[in-house]
């Protein structure tokens, strides 16, 4: 458990923010929008432009590449050790797994059995529904929404929804959503940790702008000594035209299927910066 511990540390050294950033949500439309784009040019001046530059690049010499072909090299080791790392560290072969019915229940170590002799009272997946506040201490407040569907295969879906308010002067207030949804794969795992990553949408809405884009996810949870745990997630994507990053980290305490839990949130989409402070509750199916 302690290499585990660390390894989470890990991932979470350079994450951290100041907790003053403040913007507002209408830098965050504008940067979802964009600037006007610049007209183009004409397709012929286009395709003479990419022709020429096509004939420089044949001109260089090859020998001058970098190859780097091949995940033999270091940076290929490199490159997949957030994905390598978890799982050796878990000792994951791939073991048939089945679910508690909630996590630490009748005095599991954790979410998963791995290869359990006995199987009537267990589960072939797992329901997360959850709903967090988040507050800057300033003019800004989040409230999320969040649905986590896990299954034996590893596969799985990720869905949040955020509401974002901002206290304007004389009562008035501004506010959007944000909202992406991630098809995962548990990439890692035993019976105290979860490692999983995935893919999906984001998106941006409000009367005033909208905007769609990309998303990769990644995150994981590990549990404790009976009943605590400690989630991470990292998002980074594109909503509209702007580069969205997100990060989030807490501390959570169980109350049977209830999750009670504490924690941090970076959020950065373009020239909009904030950080929160959360809390939340979770109930696990």
């Amino acid at each position: 458990m302690g290499r585990i511990v660390f390894f989470a540390l890990v991932l979470l050294v350079g994450m951290g923010e100041s907790l003053c950033a403040q913007n507002s949500l209408g830098s965050l439309r504008q940067s979802v929008e964009g600037a006007p784009r610049q007209h183009r040019l004409p397709r012929t001046h286009e395709r003479r432009h990419s022709e020429e530059e096509y004939e420089w690049q044949d001109d260089e010499d090859s020998d001058d590449s970098v190859d780097l072909s091949g995940w033999g090299n270091p940076l290929g080791h490199i490159l997949l050790f957030p994905f390598s790392g978890p799982r050796y560290l878990l000792d994951d072969h791939g073991q048939d797994v089945y679910f508690t019915s909630y996590p630490f229940a009748d005095q599991h170590s954790g979410n998963l059995l791995i290869e359990p002799l006995w199987t009537p009272e267990l589960k072939e997946t797992r329901l997360s529904l959850g709903t967090e506040y988040a507050d800057d201490f300033g003019q800004q407040q989040k409230i999320t929404t969040r649905l986590q569907f896990d299954t034996r295969s590893r596969f799985g879906l990720d869905a949040s929804f955020d509401y974002l308010r901002q206290q304007e002067g004389q009562g008035d207030h501004d506010q959007t959503w944000l909202g992406d949804i991630n098809l995962t794969w548990r990439f890692a795992q035993s019976a105290t940790s979860e490692f999983r990553t995935g893919v999906g949408y984001n998106w941006q809405a409000d009367s005033n702008s909208s905007g769609k884009g990309f998303n990769f996810t990644y995150g994981g949870t590990i549990y404790l000594d009976n009943p605590s745990a400690i989630d991470f997630d990292l998002d980074l994507g594109v909503i509209g035209d702007a580069n969205l990053t997100r990060f989030k980290s807490s501390y959570s305490r169980y109350l049977k299927r209830a999750r009670f839990s504490i924690g941090y949130e970076y959020l950065q989409l373009g020239s909009f910066e904030a950080d929160y402070l959360t809390a939340g509750m979770t109930i696990d199916y």
